[in-house]
């Protein structure tokens, strides 16, 4: 008898290791379907490599200060950012990368569609390119992380269309989230 319960014992003791080692598993796939970290500095630099700002300045607090007076983004909004603009009057370009806070990236996303348009509107008296490069810019949401990309080539949107100017800022954005 005394066997039997040790036995008994036994078995409830290896099948509780098997159910814990069972618990750690899913713990470890819960966790793999959180949101990726992703550097902003890093996705700023792939975009930016695959369409070069002509002049380009770093944008920094105050630049970011200035954009808060042209839209609803503040610094309670977000983590971090990166990007550059055209400091050249007049230009449109400009490329920065928003990590949101939690639960902040539509947020985010809005300010960044406020700047955007008042670019657009600030430029909307030029013809051509710069006009159609301001229109066509990208707002881009990628989890808790927001893109705005005003870029490309202008020859190219002049001989080819605003379109085919972007192809390269699109396939960098998305090589930027890989």
């Amino acid at each position: 008898m005394k066997k039997f319960i040790a036995l008994a014992l036994a078995a409830i003791l290896a099948m509780a290791a098997f159910t814990a080692c069972g618990g750690d598993d899913s713990s470890s796939q819960s966790q793999s379907s959180e949101k990726p970290a992703y550097d902003v500095a890093a996705i700023h630099k792939t975009i930016e490599d695959a369409n070069p700002i002509r002049m380009s300045k770093a944008i920094d607090d105050t630049y970011m200060e200035y954009l808060s007076t042209i839209s609803s983004l503040t610094t309670d909004m977000y983590d971090a950012y990166s990007g550059s603009y055209c400091p050249v009057s007049p230009g449109v370009d400009i490329i920065l990368v928003v990590q949101a806070k939690a639960d902040m990236a539509e947020d985010v996303a809005a300010a960044l569609t406020e700047v955007k348009d008042s670019i657009y509107a600030a430029n909307e008296n030029y013809v051509g390119a710069l006009k159609d490069k301001a229109e066509a810019g990208r707002v881009v949401t990628k989890g808790d992380y927001v893109v705005l990309v005003i870029a490309g080539d202008e020859t190219v949107v002049e001989d080819e269309g605003v379109e085919k100017a972007y192809e390269p800022v699109d396939a960098a954005i998305d090589e930027a989230f890989k």
